[in-house]
Formats: structure tokens, C-alpha cells, sequence
């Protein structure tokens, strides 16, 4: 592909996201960029700066196992010692790294940073993780195109979207990072959380939970229960034995909208 066709797929990639997504907290996703070079990466895939920072790039996970995630790996350690931009995108976590977006130090645009070309070219998946706003959307359309095409890890069915009636499937994935598709059935508004049921057995089948703080961020928008009661999404976090299975979202990128009538922004 030619760097003008992925200029063009970045900016309506961009437009995309802009157009799907809510709106983060500016303040934090909009940091001043400084100069560093990657001296090295942990086994776990942590970036280690020559500022002597603990870094991760933020909004993505990388691969659970090989192939996938040794090309993640490599390609990685191969930016070691070349000078970039980075930009800290939110506190730091509980084990100190800080999340990061990470840029050419040229200012070249293509591939647009580092974890848009891991997530484009299917070697990592969106995840907001433990950060308190997400500031990656744009990641979630480069996500989609991998995924159409069939890039890295989305050859493989370990990585693809699990459907909510699929329990068996749901309940081999428990404690893993899953995406997952289907029909919202019904939905329990609670004082401290809100449950979105996917089955008839809310008991037994997959459940999204989601905080008080982020269903009132959902509401805020326009997603009331009204709004996504019936409707097709794609949500992705951590699987849990929960009254079948489950998974919090305390971020509300985490749900995609699957069908063409529009929820509310």
C-alpha cells in the first residue's frame, strides 16, 4: 500500500472515530510532547525511556501468545534508541507507567504513531485498560479495518468477537480479554451500577456491568436504557465468572454500536 492510500485511510479513520466516539477530557489527552528514545522494553511488553521513565502505550493491549505477540515485541525493540515524541496521555497506573502516545520525532504521519501501527497492522488490540479517560478512539477504526481484513491476531479465533449466547465459548475465555457481539435484552438500572443483560436467564447468561460514574457519562450522551435496550453492540474487557459471565466497562468507548440506526452521541 502507498503512503498516500494510508494517509487517506488514517484521515477517515480519524473522521470515523471522531464521528462514533464520545468525546474525552481534553485536558488529558492533549499533553505537550517531549523528546526520548526507547531504551528498552520488559518482558511484559513496558516501555523503558531514556528519560528513565516507565512507559505504556496507551489504548491497546498486545497479543496473549505467539506468533503475534513476538511480532509486537520485535517490532518494538526495533524503534529502540530512535528519537520520537512523546506525549503523556493521563496519570500513572498502579505499577508507575505512565500511558504514552508516541510519534516520529520527524513529525511523519505515516504510520501515524506507534500504536496506531500495531493496531492497524493486527498485532495489538484496542483496550482502554486502567486509564481513567480514553484518549485513543481513533484506534478503534484501525482496529476494525484489521479485523475486516483479517490481519495478525484477527486470523485466529482465539482474538475474534465471542457471540453472547455463545456460553460455552464465554465460559473457556474467564479471565482473559475478550470482545464480545449481541443483543441487548434487557437492562437494570441500580443505584451503584447498571446491568446490561444479553439473555432471557440474567442469572446464567453474559452480562455487561457498568459503574455509576460511566452510566452517568452514558446518559449524559443520550445512551438510555430506551436507547440501547434491543440494539446490537460490541463491547470488550475482561471476562468474569459472574452469574454466567461478565465484565465491568468503566470507560463507555468500550461498547460499539454494531447496526446502522444511530444511537445518540
Amino acid at each position: 500500500m502507498t503512503g498516500s492510500a494510508l494517509r487517506i485511510i488514517g484521515a477517515c479513520g480519524l473522521g470515523l472515530a471522531l464521528a462514533l466516539s464520545w468525546p474525552p477530557a481534553r485536558a488529558a489527552c492533549q499533553a505537550e510532547a517531549q523528546g526520548d528514545r526507547l531504551q528498552g522494553l520488559s518482558p511484559e511488553g513496558d516501555l523503558i525511556l531514556a528519560s528513565g521513565r516507565a512507559a505504556r502505550l496507551a489504548g491497546l493491549r498486545l497479543p496473549e501468545a505467539p506468533p503475534f505477540r513476538d511480532e509486537a515485541m520485535a517490532w518494538l525493540r526495533a524503534q529502540s534508541d530512535k528519537p520520537v515524541q512523546v506525549q503523556v496521555i493521563g496519570r500513572p497506573d498502579r505499577w508507575d507507567r505512565l500511558p504514552v502516545r508516541i510519534l516520529p520525532a520527524d513529525g511523519g504521519t505515516v504510520p501515524p504513531d506507534w500504536a496506531g501501527h500495531l493496531v492497524q497492522a493486527g498485532l495489538a488490540m484496542v483496550d482502554a485498560g486502567p486509564d481513567d479517560v480514553f484518549c485513543r478512539p481513533d484506534l478503534l477504526p484501525l482496529e476494525a479495518l484489521a479485523r475486516e481484513r483479517r490481519l495478525g491476531l484477527w486470523t485466529e479465533d482465539r482474538y475474534k468477537p465471542l457471540d453472547v449466547n455463545q456460553s460455552e465459548r464465554l465460559q473457556e475465555r474467564t479471565g482473559t480479554f475478550v470482545l464480545v457481539e449481541g443483543r441487548v435484552r434487557s437492562i437494570g438500572e441500580r443505584k451503584q451500577r447498571t446491568y446490561l443483560n444479553f439473555g432471557g436467564h440474567w442469572a446464567e447468561d453474559f452480562t455487561i456491568i457498568i459503574p455509576r460514574k460511566a452510566w452517568r457519562q452514558m446518559l449524559d450522551r443520550g445512551w438510555s436504557a430506551g436507547a440501547l435496550k434491543g440494539r446490537r453492540i460490541r463491547a470488550r474487557g475482561i471476562l468474569q465468572s459472574w452469574q454466567g459471565t461478565a465484565f465491568s466497562v468503566v470507560i463507555p468507548d468500550m461498547i460499539e454500536r454494531l447496526e446502522d440506526d444511530r444511537l445518540p452521541r
